[in-house]
């Protein structure tokens, strides 16, 4: 069985972060695959190393042990970790990792993943006091507190991004870029440079990412008869365009990908679409 479990962060830090996050299990997870959400994460392990590869190079893997903040830009990524395993971690909001840490997505540029010493220039030897936390809550609690303290250093999220993402999320990554860049008066030179700076991807690549994630959690709970309706139902053109999503998403066509034995799909499909509509 696989405890997962979403806690919404305290007011000041919501422009921030989309929710903390708790992961538990007591059995082995073996290339469980994780969707692109289009922001990144820090991540605190409490269990043994764990391993990670892009789906389109599975055999090419690399080995992460206790803190890392990952962002998967758009390609899912498969995860593999002997049990017992205790993760939680702190999701961003797609802009908000870079007015948090007074950084520029653009330099970071997706996808990466920070860890090690360079990580500890971020955190500042957060690892420690919530490895010496006697559970999960009290960790949540000292994650907490470290980021309301950083957060006074934090500069305000974009709002023009952060306007673009809520009529994104609203429209479930389902609208063209012309449609934007016309309900917020803007040129679209004006939004790419902006969404480069505040999310490391452009707004069409990060609806075309939540579009898919809808898609994949929507089949989830009310499976589509055939792929061309499920395309249709999620804005795709045809089959062909569809297939070309989740190939560039996943390394997979969408029969393979349905295919799987995707437990922590099943997991986090559960929160999605709450956790999207209230976080925007």
């Amino acid at each position: 069985m696989i405890f997962y479990e979403e806690v919404i962060p305290c007011v000041a830090l919501r422009d921030y972060f989309e929710c903390y996050w708790i992961l538990s299990t007591d059995h082995t997870l073996e290339k469980e695959l994780f969707l692109p959400d289009g922001s990144a994460s820090l991540v605190f392990n409490f269990g043994p190393e764990y391993t990670r590869a892009i789906c389109s190079n599975p055999t090419e893997t690399k080995r992460y042990g206790r803190c890392t903040l990952p962002h998967q830009g758009r390609e899912s990524v498969l995860i593999s970790q002997a049990a017992p395993i205790r993760v939680m971690g702190a999701r961003f909001k797609p802009y908000g990792m870079a007015p948090f840490f007074r950084v520029s997505m653009s330099d970071l540029s997706p996808p990466f993943i920070i860890h090690g010493l360079e990580l500890n220039e971020y955190i500042m030897g957060l690892g420690e006091r919530l490895w010496e936390a006697a559970d999960f809550q009290e960790r949540i609690r000292c994650l907490e507190a470290f980021l309301l303290e950083r957060l006074k250093d934090a500069a305000p999220p974009d709002e023009l991004v952060k306007n673009a993402m809520q009529i994104i999320v609203r429209n479930e990554g389902n609208i063209r870029i012309s449609s934007l860049l016309e309900q917020l008066c803007v040129s679209k030179s004006s939004l790419e440079k902006r969404f480069q700076e505040a999310v490391g991807l452009s707004p069409k690549i990060l609806a075309n990412i939540l579009r898919f994630n809808s898609l994949v959690y929507l089949q989830g709970q009310k499976p589509s008869p055939s792929l061309t309706e499920l395309g249709y139902n999620s804005g795709f053109f045809d089959q062909a365009h569809l297939v070309h999503n989740f190939r560039a998403f996943t390394g997979m066509t969408p029969k393979q990908f349905f295919k799987q034995d995707n437990r922590l799909l099943e997991v986090l499909k559960q929160t999605f679409e709450t956790r999207v509509s209230e976080n925007y």
